[in-house]
């Protein structure tokens, strides 16, 4: 009798092991990471997952913009570069990732804080490319960077793309005033070219992000 309680008993036990061993698994598939709230960048570069969150493992954002005249009219850049401090108890990285609209061109003498604004509440914006044909009113496009593990920077500026960037303006933030920001969260796939002009590529895919571009000197 005691045998066979010993045996029911084992079974029961290797019974509700079993299960608790399903519902874990079945529980780590279904559940997803959710994404940042905050900003971020992700995607596949050269067949690699990347992902870069301010806040997180040391990552620190760097929002900068400027602006000039010349004899065309007012020209002004503005991005933000997602990249590690120097410092810390992760394991250092070297990669770095920079959003940047450039050269927004104005000759009309509009509110330019206005045009900054409408721009980047654009459906789509296209990369820029320094070959972009000049118009009457702005010349515009954004301009990807990456820094490669090896230190190696890569630039979306030095070649033909396919397609445009992609905002989802249903999750843009507008901030005027004195430190006047406008948050995109964008979608887009890439070729990235080597900076220096030499040869080589690298491709982007299934790439997204939510970045900050700020106005402090063009209105």
């Amino acid at each position: 009798m005691k045998k066979m309680y010993s045996w029911f008993s084992s079974v029961l036990f290797l019974t509700a092991i079993v299960s608790m061993l399903f519902v874990s698994c079945e529980k780590d598939e279904d559940t997803e990471t959710p994404e940042p709230k905050t900003g971020f960048f992700s995607g596949v570069i050269n067949l690699n997952n990347k992902s870069i969150t301010p806040g997180v493992n040391g990552y620190l954002s760097e929002p900068y913009d400027t602006c000039f005249s010349d004899a065309n009219g007012d020209h002004f850049s503005t991005g933000i570069r997602y990249f590690q401090a120097s410092s810390g108890y992760y394991i250092s990285s070297r990669e770095v990732v920079s959003f940047e609209l450039v050269n927004l061109f104005d000759t009309l003498s509009l509110n330019k804080d206005s045009l900054f604004h409408a721009v980047m509440s654009s459906a789509s914006l296209p990369f820029y490319t320094p070959g972009l044909v000049l118009d009457s009113t702005y010349h515009t496009g954004v301009k990807i960077n990456w820094r490669s593990s090896d230190g190696q920077w890569w630039t979306s500026a030095n070649g033909a793309q396919s397609g445009n960037i992609t905002i989802d303006t249903t999750r843009n933030t507008t901030i005027l005033g004195s430190l006047s920001s406008h948050q995109v969260y964008v979608s887009f796939d890439c070729t990235l070219y080597k900076m220096d002009g030499s040869s080589g590529s690298l491709g982007v895919t299934n790439a997204k992000g939510r970045f900050t571009l700020s106005n402090t000197c063009f209105y």
